[in-house]
């Protein structure tokens, strides 16, 4: 790639040069004579010099970056249009620019750039449109080739996916689209994987499925995925209900762990138990009302995220595993929320060790200055409620034999929040 840029650079420095030799003297002016009023005003030289080379970096950096000539030529033609007509405007407005050198600096430095560029083949063809630019470079370059040989590699998950359960923000009238809405879902979500360095896998047809650490090793990898999903989850408002208290129409799963990936009869394949659990989790946070979910593994693995834990569940495939919640990254959360995140962690693990009362205390601080509705919280403090009158009922001491019952009136027992569903 960098030759490439280095060769196209060269050839748009060449061509804005030229604009010292036609400065004063422009080809177009047997053309403006045609104007009512001929422009009589020149562009000043170092203004006219500018306009010509930064254009031809840009179509340099274009045909070094774009994997497809198709692109490329489209990109450059467009350039060079848009080059045209505004040496026009500029003449209807008195103001002579000559826009050849400019047109020769896209032309030649875009061509020069994609013809030096290395062509991808074999496997690595495979990756187009599927990894970012600067991912498909370091992957052409790379020495070691064992990396897309079948073997067992660990590799963080994202799974977004569009709710069959919930109702899109706008009832779509036709079969088409719905069919519009759903692509263009993943059109969106596929630009923020690709920026955030992911692997799309195009197998995945209920919405769009990335690997991070795949097809080379990233140290970074759950980082990575968390910053993606982050991302995802504001970029993706559009496809949520106006309401915010309405649950998303939208879910994002995160999994960790071990993949087997490689290329097999020309195409790469990445299968395991994570890929399935993410693409599960992203389905699991219709019944929790949160955007985000992710496993023990990936909350072990990333380093700079801030989440809450949940319960353990027993996905379809593979053991039970403890979810968590994704709030965001480390620093992004005021000192408030960080109190109620600690107070919510604390009586969850009260609750697993039966202290539903202590547990209940905690919940209750947890939701001290909540500005909206938390599902979440809610269906936790009923489960310590429901605990706490169960252990009270088990601790009441038996009445003596005959004794008549006590008039009190019943404590009518507090409305428990659905259960998530389980498969």
């Amino acid at each position: 790639m960098l030759p490439a840029w280095v060769g196209g650079a060269v050839a748009a420095v060449a061509a804005s040069s030229l604009t010292l030799l036609l400065h004063g003297q422009p080809l177009g002016s047997w053309l403006w004579q045609s104007l009512p009023v001929p422009p009589a005003q020149p562009v000043p030289l170092p203004l006219a010099w500018a306009a010509a080379l930064l254009p031809g970096l840009g179509a340099a950096w274009i045909g070094s970056a774009l994997p497809r000539l198709r692109r490329i030529f489209g990109l450059l033609a467009t350039a060079s249009l848009l080059t045209l007509s505004q040496s026009i405007v500029l003449a209807l407005h008195h103001i002579a620019w000559e826009p050849l050198p400019t047109l020769l600096a896209i032309v030649g430095a875009g061509t020069i750039a994609a013809l030096l560029r290395p062509e991808l083949t074999g496997p690595t063809a495979w990756f187009i449109d599927k990894v970012s630019p600067p991912l498909l470079a370091r992957l052409a370059q790379a020495e070691n080739q064992d990396l897309l040989r079948p073997a067992q590699r660990d590799a963080t998950i994202l799974t977004c996916r569009l709710l069959p359960d919930q109702t899109p923000p706008i009832e779509p009238a036709t079969p088409r689209d719905v069919l519009k809405f759903h692509e263009a879902f993943r059109a969106q979500a596929s630009r923020i994987l690709l920026d955030h360095g992911a692997c799309l896998d195009p197998t995945e047809a209920s919405g769009v499925r990335a690997f991070f650490g795949l097809p080379l090793p990233l140290p970074s990898a759950a980082d990575d995925a968390v910053a993606a999903a982050l991302a995802l989850r504001e970029a993706l408002a559009p496809f949520a209900p106006s309401s915010a208290a309405s649950p998303p129409n939208f879910g994002i799963g995160l999994a960790t762990g071990p993949l087997t990936a490689g290329f097999v009869d020309h195409t790469y394949s990445a299968l395991g138990e994570a890929a399935e659990l993410s693409r599960w989790l992203a389905a699991e946070t219709a019944h929790y009302e949160v955007p985000i979910l992710l496993d023990a593994p990936t909350h072990f693995a990333a380093s700079h995220l801030e989440d809450r834990p949940l319960e353990f569940v027993n996905p379809p495939v593979g053991p039970a595993v403890e979810i968590f919640q994704l709030l965001g990254t480390i620093g992004s959360l005021s000192p408030e929320a960080l109190a109620r995140r600690q107070a919510f962690r604390d009586a969850i693990t009260l609750l697993r060790a039966g202290h539903a009362e202590d547990a209940r205390r905690r919940f209750a601080d947890a939701s001290l200055g909540l500005n909206s509705p938390d599902p979440v919280l809610e269906h936790f403090i009923s489960l310590a409620n429901d605990q706490s009158q169960r252990d009270a009922a088990s601790s009441a001491p038996l009445a003596p034999p005959g004794s008549a019952p006590s008039a009190s009136p019943r404590r009518k027992p507090a409305a428990a929040r659905k259960l998530p569903r389980r498969s």
